[in-house]
């Protein structure tokens, strides 16, 4: 018999979406149980739900304190048994069949240490959403529709072996209401398995909403970079080093700039700093104005501004997190978001490609200049 426990944590108990959840179509000859983790002390369970809650096959439990995604999933799989492990949103829109197909790739794959789900987002009617799409920022939700297999996941649809996590549980390090902890969880199951990938269903589905309703949010993106620095830190298999981002050469340009400013005031070649900032921003949002239109295919002065705040907001949070962590070594450093570890340093596009000859043009300037 195939043993399921499927994890949800919540903040709002939402039964508008948790029903849905909680209903969906049992397998036949399985054993599905679910775990209801709310991270939030002070919340009322809807009466719909609590009259499902009979601590058999539902079980529901609320936080004492607000501690957190990692620590929430945490609780869930202590609190089941089960063989398979599936973590699902609680905000997520989900197809009845949702655990039959589970529960038939199990049959048919039992030897997978995992599967990775599809998370569908509705289509894009904002220009903040359109920027995310254009952007790629959410492509892994989808990633099971373009790959046989994969190395990691994310957590809004994905079931995993309980015997292939063995004692590896989220890390409490990383921002509490997410951001890369799931990419770290993932890619050290994978390790302890021989580095073998999760095997991708594409007839897993789920649809995500858009945060906000696609309103602008550049906070979950910084909060996003925050665990990026963090999990190259502590995952240098995935670790490589790239140029300067905007962000780390207005970042340094600054500093150099201030140098300037205070030693050689009179001179005012300080100023030059000043240009060169202002031409890397302007140089940024051209850039991003060519992303729209090529993977858009739409010309959109404002979606490319959400796209460059969308890129900066994470690359700001890696920076801040590294600054505040003394790790000056964190300046071109990247995490790569990918299954396999290692991927070549430098790796030239057209994007970078024009930045650096531009670059070049106006260092040889300022040379000049001085």
């Amino acid at each position: 018999m195939v043993k399921i426990d499927v994890i949800i944590p919540s903040f709002r108990l939402t039964a508008e979406t948790l029903l849905p959840i909680l209903n969906l179509t049992r397998p036949v000859d399985a054993q599905i149980k679910f775990y209801l983790i709310a991270d939030n002390p002070a919340v009322i369970p809807s009466p719909s739900i609590t009259r499902l809650v009979d601590n058999k096959t539902i079980f529901l439990t609320i936080n004492k304190v607000n501690q957190g995604a990692s620590a929430t999933r945490n609780i869930g799989i202590e609190s089941g048994q089960g063989d398979w492990i599936l973590f699902l949103d609680d905000d997520i829109e989900v197809l009845p069949d949702l655990l039959i197909v589970y529960a038939n790739a199990i049959q048919q794959y039992p030897n997978e240490i995992g599967f990775i789900g599809v998370v569908n987002l509705p289509p894009a009617t904002t220009p903040f959403a359109n920027a995310i799409n254009a952007n790629r920022s959410m492509d892994m939700f989808t990633i099971a529709k373009k790959k046989a297999s994969f190395g990691w996941g994310v957590t809004a649809n994905f079931m995993i072996s309980r015997k292939a996590i063995g004692e590896i549980r989220f890390s409490e390090i990383y921002p509490k209401a997410g951001g890369g902890e799931d990419v770290e969880f993932f890619i050290r199951v994978r390790a302890l398995n021989n580095f073998k990938d999760y095997k991708c269903l594409s007839d897993a589905t789920v649809t995500h909403p858009w945060w906000g309703d696609g309103r602008p949010d550049f906070k979950r993106f910084y909060r996003y970079g925050k665990g990026a620095s963090l999990l190259t830190k502590r995952n240098t298999l995935y670790r490589g080093y790239d140029f300067l981002n905007t962000i780390e050469t207005i970042f340094v340009s600054a500093i150099v700039f201030l140098l300037f400013l205070f030693i050689d005031f009179k001179s005012g070649h300080w100023v030059l700093f000043l240009y060169f900032i202002a031409l890397t921003l302007v140089l940024e949002y051209l850039i991003c104005l060519i992303i729209v239109l090529r993977r858009n295919k739409s010309f959109s002065p404002l979606t490319a501004l959400y796209v460059m705040f969308l890129r900066s907001s994470n690359d700001t949070g890696v920076l801040l997190k590294n600054i505040s962590r003394l790790r000056i070594v964190g300046l071109g450093e990247r995490f790569h978001f990918h299954e396999s570890a290692k991927k070549s340093n430098f790796v030239l596009n057209t994007n970078k490609i024009i930045k650096l000859i531009i670059y070049l043009l106006a260092i040889s300037y300022a040379i000049y200049k001085l």
